[in-house]
């Protein structure tokens, strides 16, 4: 039976793709379901996994939160579930200890140090929605939290998203990030591939941290809009299940266009104000 420290540190490990199981266990491109920009990127997602593990093995205070819904009309597996699954597959890299039921046998169910959030369609939603997660499983806020994702996207998400006009993650110290860039980026980003090779994608990249700049709770039409366009299976984009659970949480909301719940601008931010009981 695993025994877990009292946790007060949550990894994010934010989905950008789906595994959908196979012999490979991951790394063949073709187990995965992705977009085709984001052809040869698929080992970079497997290591985003592995490092989010690292974290985890070495804070046994840390819980991990494998981020990401079900983006893709051809399955309703969801990013989250995925590298979880993806995770549980390779063994967590030997970085875990495997649950065990008193047969010894591995037991089904999900790592007690894990969260599955399943809501998430975009990366300020990666970290909202984990954040709640946390709460909901441990009825506290974390004093903690780092982030795994592209290295090229730490400024949108530690400094964008977890800054002080939008999550309020706060102060910047609490906040660890591990950036491990896909190869086939141009070299400027520290990749191997020539300049013009994914120009079009990283000229994105950086527009859609200027949208974030103006929008940085993302409630506007244009960064809405390509929630909506990520969401085949009609996914809820409530933060929370009820009245009551909300109220509980401490946290100031609102909703926006009748199907997304976003925070309020100046609210509260109950991981700022120390442990929130549930």
């Amino acid at each position: 039976m695993l025994v877990m420290a009292s946790p007060n540190h949550l990894v994010i490990v934010c989905g950008h793709g789906i595994w959908l199981g196979g012999p490979r266990h991951g790394h063949d491109e073709a187990e995965w379901l992705i977009e085709s920009y984001k052809a040869g990127e698929t080992p970079t997602f497997v290591e985003h996994i592995r490092a989010g593990l690292q974290v985890l093995a070495d804070d046994e205070q840390a819980v991990i939160a494998f981020s990401g819904g079900p983006t893709r009309k051809e399955t309703p597996l969801s990013e989250g579930r995925s590298y979880a699954n993806l995770a549980a597959a390779n063994g967590y890299f030997g970085l875990l200890q495997s649950g065990e039921d008193e047969s010894g046998t591995v037991a089904s169910q999900l790592h007690p140090r894990i969260l599955v959030e399943e809501q998430a369609l975009d990366s300020y939603y990666n970290i909202l929605f984990s954040l709640v997660a946390f709460w909901r499983a441990h009825a506290v806020w974390p004093a903690r939290m780092t982030i795994v994702s592209h290295a090229f996207k730490q400024s949108r998400l530690v400094d964008g998203h977890c800054g002080p006009d939008a999550i309020a993650f706060l102060p910047r110290t609490r906040i660890g990030f591990v950036g491990i860039n896909p190869p086939n980026l141009p070299a400027e980003f520290g990749g191997t591939a020539p300049a013009d090779d994914k120009k079009a994608v990283m000229q994105g990249a950086h527009d859609v941290l200027d949208h974030w700049a103006v929008d940085p709770h993302g409630v506007g039409s244009l960064l809405a809009g390509k929630r909506r366009g990520r969401n085949p299976w009609a996914i809820d984009q409530r933060l929370f299940a009820h009245e009551d659970e909300r109220r509980r949480s401490g946290l100031q909301t609102r909703f926006v266009g009748g199907d997304m719940e976003a925070l309020t601008e100046d609210g509260l931010r109950p991981w700022n104000e120390g442990p929130a009981s549930d």
